[in-house]
């Protein structure tokens, strides 16, 4: 067993994963009834009479594809080899590329993030490209995946991204690399005010105990006496790894989680310990999922540990992969798991403690990630997106339903004024720079979750 998974999001198409598997599979389970009679006949009829020659390989990941998804359950499913590469080094915390995290926009395939230290940082691509060209391959009109297919590669092979940049409008730049091994941490650390640690885990995977272990230490080093354990956006990843995580907080010998499969036989994992006594308050969000949630949970239900933010996804089944020699994987579902208490939150998540809220606008897409310019007279979800980011900054925009109107364009001359740009009430690439930095800022002191989180951590430090 590799260890126990929980991924609770489409991106891992998650579940409580209790091992990786890899091998061959030979099973010919009654070949002979009505039903496999059927198949057969289907896979014949469709290889040998379809007006277009389809491959084996073809048919019959569909029919494997058509299996899962007859479940209805949305963590079981069948990755092909190219998605069962990405999701297995997701949760190694290493793969071989460039660095970019992509997303589909209207703009077309744009680069959200570049990672410090990648390919991608070094050549000079920037957050806000858009990718027109692969190897001087156009992707106008390309699915992400078919995309991202593109991109990867094996490591120290050369790949030429050619990009439309917002500040450089009408030419294609671009920019040439060598694809290789970036590893990516789960957790990262930092001190707040008042001896207060903070430590946020992006995905449970395979190294996160160990990261965890260090990031802990550390903090203690530099003085923190309360820790805020963020686990917002969480996906989950490896149970075990979730155990491992929760035995640094809680006692030797305590319950962390249970485990009930089809026979209704229940498995009982306990903390390894040693624990530790430092105040923790934990962050959580609709996106925490899975081995997330029970990591939250074990601290909640066994320390009495306050969780801040909104409910949680609500995931509470256990899932083990079959590896194939062609690269795929099939991810299926073996086990529902339990808190310590013995709740089932599966479709209701975790309750938190102290329900906090963030404010609606941190929701909204950077002005410069959308398509431009914005200009009055248009009426569009786009300048629905400009409006509610005025508002937010204060400037008296009269609504926020999409028509840019008078109000609008003087809230844009106001900050084209402010940032010395031509005053053209006309959001153009600058503009939208401009507008996305002061966004930005009220951003960083919008977090009414860490704050609450943080009032609390201080709280419970000055209460030992």
């Amino acid at each position: 067993m590799a260890g126990t998974l929980v991924l609770g999001l489409v991106i891992g198409a998650g579940g409580t994963l209790l091992g990786l598997k890899i091998a061959d599979v030979s099973l010919v389970p009654g070949t002979g009834s009505p039903a496999f009679q059927k198949f057969f006949s289907a896979y014949e009829i469709l290889h040998t009479k379809y007006f277009e020659h389809e491959s084996d390989t073809k048919l019959l990941n569909g029919a494997v594809a058509g299996m899962t998804n007859s479940i209805g359950d949305p963590f079981t499913d069948y990755f092909p080899p190219v998605a069962a590469s990405q999701f297995t080094q997701m949760l190694s915390g290493s793969f071989v590329g460039i660095g970019v995290e992509i997303e589909q926009t209207q703009n077309g395939i744009e680069i959200q993030s570049v990672m410090p230290n990648s390919p991608a940082k070094t050549a000079g691509l920037k957050p806000h490209d858009v990718m027109v060209q692969v190897n001087g391959k156009s992707v106008k009109g390309m699915a992400l995946q078919s995309v991202s297919n593109l991109v990867m590669g094996p490591e120290g092979s050369s790949v030429t991204i050619g990009v439309n940049r917002p500040s450089d409008p009408g030419h294609v730049l671009q920019f040439t690399m060598k694809r290789a091994r970036i590893t990516q941490p789960s957790v990262t650390t930092r001190m707040l005010s008042g001896k207060v640690g903070y430590m946020q885990i992006s995905v449970v995977a395979q190294n996160t105990a160990t990261e965890v272990n260090q990031g802990l230490a550390d903090l203690q080093k530099q003085g923190a006496k309360a820790l805020i354990l963020d686990l917002r956006g969480n996906p989950g990843g490896y149970l075990n790894v979730a155990v491992d995580i929760a035995s640094d907080f809680i006692p030797k010998g305590k319950l962390i989680v249970q485990t009930q499969n089809r026979n209704q036989q229940i498995d009982k994992l306990t903390s390894k310990g040693p624990g530790n006594n430092i105040p923790v308050v934990v962050l959580m969000d609709e996106n925490t999922a899975s081995a997330a949630e029970i990591l939250s949970a074990a601290l909640n239900e066994d320390d009495g540990v306050p969780l801040v933010g909104t409910r949680s996804f609500g995931k509470g089944t256990v899932q083990e992969t079959q590896g194939y020699s062609d690269g795929s994987t099939l991810k299926y579902t073996v086990a529902k798991w339990l808190t310590p208490n013995g709740s089932w939150i599966n479709k209701k998540g975790l309750t938190p403690t102290y329900p906090v809220n963030l404010p609606s606008y941190v929701s909204l897409p950077s002005i410069s990630s959308q398509k431009l310019p914005l200009e009055e007279n248009q009426n569009t979800k786009t300048v629905a997106y400009l409006q509610q980011t005025l508002q937010a900054l204060k400037y008296p925009v009269d609504r926020t339903d999409g028509y840019f109107d008078a109000s609008t364009k003087q809230a844009v001359m106001d900050i084209q004024k402010s940032a010395g740009l031509p005053i053209t009430g006309i959001v153009d690439a600058k503009t939208a720079a401009a507008i996305d930095t002061r966004f930005q800022s009220l951003l960083a002191n919008s977090d009414t979750q860490l704050k609450k989180a943080e009032a609390l951590a201080k709280t419970l430090e000055s209460s030992q």
